[in-house]
């Protein structure tokens, strides 16, 4: 019985200090590096029937690149990749092409709270472009990741005259976005024209994610290397000339 109750005194505290730790990663600025690559073969050698209507969407609420603050600064502050080994790999390997590789840092938030990032990358037809889609990253116990992606494959008829209708992010009627406060965001859009891909591959998952830690997520047509690694305060300090 003394070693029953030993066990899950050790259980609630691991459980507390997980608890603790997730508090603590909330509004704690991250530094994220992404990778999205796509596999050269294409849809047709990739031997998978695919669905004639995906369902592609984007979220209400989601920033960009280019978004910026009350006070004009980037909401996403750019920084140096560290992963240029693992897309110059890549890169040399026929079987393989980088659509997209960049790295930021942002504050993460609960799940609730936190913004889809538009990515995009590859190729561009008109205003769309090869790779399209959204990611999260949010904190809860562990720190999340959901991914909202489509790689579309254009050409033939189907692309001008109908086929696969890509969605536009919407304009949004909230406030700015403001990572350091969470609250709501807004990125205004001109109206587009219709587009359509003849073929959509999807790449929708959830994965918890350790600081840190390279992760894979796989796909038959293409994949995502990512990485998400805490800035520490001194270098937060640093940074902002303290």
């Amino acid at each position: 019985m003394t070693r029953f109750i030993k066990l899950c005194t050790a259980l609630l505290l691991a459980t507390c200090a997980a608890g603790t730790q997730a508090a603590s990663y909330a509004g704690n600025t991250f530094e994220i590096e992404m990778i999205v690559f796509s596999r050269t073969a294409g849809m047709e050698g990739a031997r998978e029937d695919w669905p004639a209507a995906p369902r592609l969407s984007y979220p209400s609420r989601w920033i960009d690149f280019s978004s910026t603050d009350d006070g004009g600064n980037p909401v996403l502050t750019q920084v140096a990749t560290q992963l240029d080994n693992k897309a110059a790999a890549l890169q040399r390997s026929s079987s393989y092409r980088v659509l997209f590789h960049k790295a930021w840092q942002q504050q993460l938030w609960q799940k609730r709270r936190s913004p889809s990032i538009l990515v995009s990358g590859g190729e561009t037809y008109g205003s769309h472009s090869q790779l399209e889609g959204t990611v999260k990253l949010s904190v809860s116990r562990y720190l999340h990741l959901s991914t909202n992606l489509w790689m579309s494959e254009f050409g033939g008829p189907e692309t001008a005259t109908g086929g696969i209708l890509l969605p536009t992010p919407t304009k949004q009627e909230d406030e700015p976005l403001d990572l350091a406060t969470g609250s709501a965001g807004i990125a205004p859009l001109r109206a587009e024209s219709p587009a359509y891909a003849a073929r959509v591959a999807t790449l929708q998952q959830e994965r918890r994610m350790r600081s840190g830690e390279l992760h894979y997520l796989d796909h038959p047509l293409f994949g995502v290397l990512i990485q998400v690694r805490k800035v520490d305060e001194t270098e937060e300090a640093a940074d902002a000339g303290v």
